[in-house]
């Protein structure tokens, strides 16, 4: 029988023995880290305060870093500040005015022509006035019509028209040359079309008759050539179509009716509303004839040619006298030297010219640009340039012509200063 003390003692030690195991299990665990004290906890609540703060600064600093739109923004306003200063710096002139002389002229682009009431007006029916050059035979002096060259011309002299004057009997002519002329000549004037529409000007495709006096003479020429240009610049408001250049000899105004009659129409059917310029007899001088028989066509104008040193008052009378009775006239070639386009410039008879031309709003191009030894060339004999042309290179008219846009460009200048 068990005594009481025994029972008492096995009670203590199982006690121990449980203790000592409880123990021995916290302890391990404490070591691990799975048991938290309570007096632990206000530790671990303050270690989580302390580790929320940097949290928040984290966050605070991604969205200050967070920039990719206030970038973006300050990006489109930096963007806009250079534009900004750029409308307010000066406009600067044109780059090719620093290697060639300029006149200051920068005639206007008025868009689409047509003829109304006798004068060349725009699609708003305000008077315009063209000015500009002729080139020589494009087969002889091609280098003067390229993109280059009248680029140049718009630039430094502020022209805005410019004649591709494209023989057609002469040498190397269109007519008589051969199919590698004519590819050569249609590929001449398309890089001359192709520079004046880039650069703001009218450019007048020209069938330059002159040997083969009577158009008719290569009147189917004429036709497949016009039907196959209008086809080219259909589009073209700046193109304007010369059909025949100087009726000579025995050519009469009726002959010359007789193939406008026939021309016109090829053009028309591709575009009705194309501007289109007629010679007339005696090498574009015999504007009566005309006034007793006009053509029946919508804008057509009629050309009318003089040569200072040879034209005096007379062919100015005859030519106002047209103008008056309301002919739609546009001198497409004048010089101020001989008929013959030689001799020295006769400054007094130009004057008077220019005087007409500046009264009736007159369209015009003077003959001729190159550098061949005549006096009507534009260009000395020795300057070899093509483009930005310094004004000791010009020759007498070149100088004269250059001369008389920079004065008018003074006179307008000061016209619309008093009108302030």
């Amino acid at each position: 029988m068990v005594s009481k003390r025994q029972k008492f003692l096995t009670v203590i030690l199982v006690i121990v023995l449980a203790i000592v195991i409880v123990g021995g299990v916290f302890g391990i665990s404490y070591m691990k880290g799975d048991v938290t004290f309570p007096w632990q906890l206000v530790e671990t609540e303050a270690k989580k305060e302390e580790v929320k703060e940097p949290a928040k600064e984290q966050k605070e600093l991604k969205v200050t870093v967070k920039e990719p739109k206030s970038t973006e923004q300050d990006k489109e306003v930096a963007k806009e500040e250079p534009k900004e200063e750029k409308e307010q710096e000066p406009v600067k002139e044109p780059a090719a005015l620093a290697d060639g002389d300029s006149t200051g002229a920068t005639l206007d682009y008025y868009g689409a022509l047509h003829v109304e009431d006798g004068t060349l007006v725009d699609n708003t029916g305000k008077a315009v006035q063209l000015t500009g050059v002729s080139s020589h035979g494009l087969s002889w002096f091609p280098e003067y019509v390229t993109a280059d060259s009248i680029k140049s011309l718009r630039d430094n002299w502020g022209i805005n028209v410019i004649r591709l004057a494209m023989y057609t009997s002469d040498y190397n002519g269109y007519c008589v040359g051969g199919q590698d002329i004519k590819d050569t000549l249609k590929e001449n004037i398309d890089e001359a079309v192709k520079a004046a529409t880039d650069n703001d000007m009218y450019v007048i495709i020209d069938w330059h008759i002159l040997n083969d006096s009577n158009p008719n003479e290569y009147k189917a020429d004429a036709i497949q050539f016009f039907g196959e240009m209008v086809r080219k610049y259909e589009d073209n408001d700046n193109v304007i179509y010369e059909i025949c250049n100087e009726p000579n000899g025995d050519t009469t105004w009726e002959d010359i009716k007789a193939y406008a009659n026939e021309v016109i129409p090829v053009i028309r059917n591709v575009n009705k509303d194309a501007l289109i310029l007629v010679g007339t007899p005696k090498w574009s001088s015999d504007l009566d004839s005309v006034l007793d028989a006009p053509l029946d066509f919508d804008n057509i104008m009629y050309t009318y040619h003089f040569y200072a040193g040879s034209h005096k008052s007379s062919a100015r009378n005859a030519l106002t006298n047209a103008l008056e009775e309301g002919l739609p006239v546009f001198i497409s070639e004048y010089g101020f030297v001989s008929a013959d386009g030689d001799g020295a410039v006769d400054s007094k008879e130009a004057a008077k010219w220019q005087e007409v031309i500046d009264e009736y709003q007159l369209s015009s191009c003077i003959w001729n640009l190159s550098n061949k030894a005549e006096g009507s060339a534009l260009i000395a004999s020795d300057c070899d340039k093509t483009a930005d042309l310094q004004y000791d290179d010009l020759s007498e008219q070149g100088q004269y012509f250059f001369d008389m846009l920079k004065d008018n460009t003074k006179q307008t200048k000061s016209n619309t200063e008093k009108r302030r």
